[in-house]
């Protein structure tokens, strides 16, 4: 990540743990004075902010745990005033993209689990699982439970909004890991980043509509980060197979991207999906082609080691349907 490209990515380093560069960026503190503000207390927005900070970074790493331990690998974290940016690279495998995208939310679930007793005995369960309505009004003397309770209600809302099959969220990317075997890298993409944009949209107004700042944050990162996706799509600077973790990351690499090249006019959906069927005709024949050759020269060399009379009645059928190609092949060069 160069910092410096892009002001969206400003950040300052936090140092190295397990072999991952951790960065936090110059607005999270801005993030920090805005909570302290609309919560009315110093004490419970410091609280608050320090366990968001500390489940968004647990999030971050489990995208790159699971990366490492499907052959992939992890390098990056930044801690985004929206949540967090994991930089990793998951192997080219539909069992690697898949967990990588699911380590984050599967964390947050594990931490709700590990607290949810704490809010069944607040007796306000129900309260606590609204994600629009923040679950403490102030601190009290019992500071414990209210630390618990906290700790749910902030991974609540990390496992919640990830989960939604929107893209750039994990939610989003495992709909694009499921995608990707049927459609390929660039068309399954692409259909993402064009739900993603439609639901972005979506998000910002209602988040007008209900009056909720949240909301709207969350819907304008959304659309913005699809926006950018769509034109690097549009711009032909390739489907680079870098993977992010958590809610905004393929952003995170496309936004730093060079603008340098020019604009090239790309073949539409319906195009790349004939010319990939076709490819991988093209390809299984050709498999199928060097199989049969395999199994010919098995099939020579074993009626040259034990005889013709070695051969099964299956193993005969194949030795003179072979021997027909070839002869129709001769022919055909004539």
């Amino acid at each position: 990540m160069n910092s410096r490209i892009s002001p969206f990515y400003w950040s300052f380093p936090c140092g190295t743990w397990f072999l991952t560069r951790v960065r936090v960026s110059v607005y999270f503190p801005l993030v920090v004075l805005l909570v302290c503000h609309q919560l009315d207390s110093l004490r419970l927005g410091l609280i608050f902010s320090g366990i968001l900070f500390v489940s968004v970074l647990g999030h971050e790493f489990a995208h790159v745990v699971a990366a490492r331990l499907t052959n992939g690998n992890g390098r990056e974290i930044l801690i985004w005033p929206l949540g967090g940016l994991a930089v990793v690279q998951p192997a080219a495998s539909f069992q690697s993209r898949f967990l990588t995208a699911a380590a984050g939310p599967l964390f947050n679930l594990v931490v709700c689990g590990l607290t949810f007793l704490a809010v069944l005995h607040s007796g306000q369960a129900t309260e606590i699982l609204n994600p629009l309505r923040f679950p403490l009004a102030q601190l009290s003397d019992e500071l414990l439970p209210q630390l618990y309770i906290l700790t749910f209600w902030v991974n609540w809302i990390l496992l919640l909004v990830n989960l939604i099959p929107v893209y750039p969220l994990d939610g989003g990317r495992m709909v694009q890991a499921c995608l990707m075997p049927r459609l390929g890298s660039e068309m399954a993409t692409d259909l993402c980043v064009r739900i993603g944009f439609l639901a972005g949209s979506i998000a910002l107004f209602t988040g007008l509509f209900l009056g909720s700042a949240w909301i709207v944050a969350l819907g304008a990162f959304v659309l913005l980060l699809n926006m950018q996706e769509s034109q690097q799509i549009r711009s032909a600077d390739g489907y680079e197979e870098s993977f992010m973790g958590y809610d905004f990351s393929q952003g995170y690499t496309s936004l730093e991207r060079s603008d340098e090249s020019q604009p090239q006019q790309q073949p539409g959906l319906l195009d790349r999906w004939r010319t990939r069927r076709r490819e991988g005709r093209q390809r299984r024949s050709q498999e199928k082609k060097a199989q049969a050759e395999t199994r010919l020269d098995e099939l020579l060399e074993k009626v040259h080691v034990h005889g013709i009379g070695a051969l099964s009645d299956a193993e005969r059928r194949h030795l003179n349907r072979a021997s027909a190609r070839y002869r129709d092949r001769t022919k055909g060069d004539e």
